[in-house]
């Protein structure tokens, strides 16, 4: 037993980044694994059992408002991360180490991979809007594990490595991000919109896809000799990467190109 705790509090504090130790949610998993266990019982018992004999409500406004916060959080990262190496010192081609010293400017980086957590956690009430709206349809195995499994990706990174090459990932799912809640801000202004915007729903299916691919691309740089990044964290995150492209995949096929053929064959 005491074998166990001295690994534990090695995994998760002496491997741990301890200048975001005693940051809000970052020193230990339990409150993260808390949050999600009460978002899973919410979207998948507790609201669905609460609006069963209920009208889906009428969230608009609340959405609308949602979607350009979005838009301005996902902007704010991307000058953060941006102007914190991207645009200064860090290279796109080849391994990027982590600057774990107390420079401004990897600090800086750090709280900016933390910030990227917390509108991870902020994301999940899109699937509680979705309950209480009663778009069931919407609340796919896809949209659910996507939002854990990229919560739990960004806690990992910005617990251990909060800076260097993994910080790319957040940088161009923020601006995917962008043109996807921009596009649900359009949408939500009413039929003659969605109407308009038919054609850019498929392509941002696309564009998700693409960035996947680049993600992969750049994470597998890690695995370069004398990164500095330990190599677990390409056996975690890259397979999960790889399992959101198989999703993703499937939704496209099943939500356009079988309805295409099928409308192409009447």
């Amino acid at each position: 037993m005491t074998g166990l705790v001295e690994y534990y509090n090695y995994l998760i504090k002496e491997c741990s980044d301890p200048r975001v130790y005693d940051w809000p949610f970052m020193a230990n998993p339990w409150k993260l694994l808390g949050l999600l266990s009460v978002y899973l019982y919410l979207v998948y018992v507790s609201l669905p059992s609460y609006m069963s004999d209920k009208k889906p409500y009428n969230l608009k406004g609340f959405i609308a408002c949602y979607n350009i916060f979005q838009v301005l959080a996902c902007s704010i990262i991307i000058y953060g991360m941006a102007t914190s190496g991207w645009t200064t010192h860090y290279r796109i081609i080849g391994c990027e180490p982590v600057d774990f010293s107390n420079n401004p400017m990897a600090i800086r980086m750090a709280s900016f991979m933390w910030w990227n957590m917390m509108l991870k956690i902020v994301e999940l009430v899109e699937t509680i809007l979705f309950v209480l709206r009663k778009k069931t349809n919407q609340v796919s195995f896809l949209h659910v594990y996507h939002h854990v499994s990229t919560l739990t990706m960004a806690w990992l990174v910005g617990k251990y490595f909060p800076g260097g090459l993994l910080t790319f990932t957040p940088m161009i799912n923020s601006l995917v991000h962008i043109f996807m809640y921009t596009y649900y801000f359009l949408s939500s202004l009413g039929p003659k919109m969605q109407k308009k915007l038919e054609w850019v729903k498929p392509k941002l299916t696309i564009i998700q896809l693409v960035q996947l691919v680049i993600i992969i691309l750049q994470t597998m740089q890690l695995f370069l000799p004398g990164c500095g990044i330990h190599n677990a964290v390409g056996y975690i995150f890259v397979p999960n990467v790889v399992i959101n492209v198989i999703f993703f995949v499937k939704f496209y096929t099943k939500s356009y190109l079988k309805k295409e053929n099928l409308s192409k064959s009447k």
